[in-house]
C-alpha cells in the first residue's frame, strides 16, 4: 500500500511541476525581430520569454512545483523499496534526495528572472538606461545556474547510480524495465523540443518532469504485476 501511494504521490508531483514548467516558460517564441536586440544586449534569451506573462502566472509557477517538492521526496519511498537490497542502488536514491531537496530554489530562481527581464525590456522599449537591470540580471541567471546545476546534477547522477541493480536484475522489476527510468525517457524528449511552436518553449523547460511523469506511472503498473512489491 506504501508503494502505491508513494508512486500517486510521485505521479501528482510530476504533473504540478509540469504545469509550473508551463506557466514558467510559457508557450510564446521570443520574436528575433522584435526582441533580438533586447536579447544581445541582456546576453541570454532565458529573459525574453517571460515578458508578456503576468506576475501572478509567473508566482503560481514558481510555487506550484516548489510546495510538491514534499511530494517527490515521498515518491522516492517506493524507489527506496525498490531497490532495498543494494547498497548502490540505495545510495541513488540518497542522491536523488538531495537533489530534489535543493530543487526548490533552483526552480523559484526562474520567478525573479522573469521579473527583471520585464523591467528591462520595459527601459529597452522606453529607451531607457539598462545598465543596473542588466547588471542585476546577470547577477541574479548566475544565481540561478549556482542552484540549478547541483539539483539536477545531483538528481541525474542519483538516477544513473539507481539505474545499475535495476538493469543488472537486482529487484522485482525485469531487466528492462530500466527502459522506462527518466534518463532513458530523457533521450527521445530530447528531440521533442524540434517541433513546431507553440510546443517548444515548454518542452524545453518539462523535458525531464514529462520523462519523471511517465516513468512514475510505468513504476506504477510494473508495481502491481511484479511481487513483492
Amino acid at each position: 500500500m506504501w508503494v502505491t501511494l508513494s508512486l500517486i504521490a510521485l505521479i501528482i508531483a510530476a504533473i504540478c511541476w509540469i504545469i509550473g514548467d508551463a506557466l514558467i516558460v510559457g508557450f510564446t517564441r521570443p520574436n528575433p525581430e522584435t526582441h533580438g536586440e533586447f536579447i544581445e544586449r541582456m546576453g541570454d534569451d532565458a529573459y525574453a520569454f517571460q515578458l508578456e506573462a503576468s506576475d501572478k502566472r509567473l508566482l503560481v509557477g514558481a510555487l506550484i512545483a516548489d510546495y510538491s517538492v514534499p511530494l517527490l521526496l515521498l515518491g522516492l519511498y517506493a524507489h527506496g523499496y525498490l531497490v532495498r537490497d543494494s547498497i548502490i542502488g540505495l545510495v541513488g536514491v540518497v542522491m536523488m534526495g538531495i537533489g530534489i531537496s535543493l530543487s526548490p530554489l533552483a526552480h523559484a530562481g526562474f520567478y525573479p528572472i522573469g521579473l527583471i527581464g520585464q523591467r528591462a525590456w520595459a527601459e529597452f522599449q522606453e529607451g531607457r538606461d539598462m545598465d543596473y537591470s542588466i547588471r542585476h540580471a546577470r547577477s541574479l541567471m548566475r544565481f540561478l545556474k549556482l542552484a540549478w546545476i547541483p539539483a539536477v546534477g545531483l538528481t541525474f547522477i542519483g538516477g544513473l547510480v539507481f539505474a545499475v541493480p535495476v538493469v543488472l536484475g537486482h529487484t522485482a522489476f525485469p531487466w528492462w524495465a530500466v527502459l522506462f527510468l527518466p534518463i532513458v525517457w530523457m533521450i527521445p524528449l530530447s528531440f521533442l523540443p524540434k517541433i513546431p511552436y507553440p510546443g517548444k518553449p515548454l518542452l524545453d523547460g518539462a523535458q525531464f518532469n514529462l520523462a519523471l511523469l511517465g516513468w512514475a506511472i510505468a513504476f506504477l503498473v510494473l508495481s502491481q504485476s511484479y511481487a513483492p512489491l
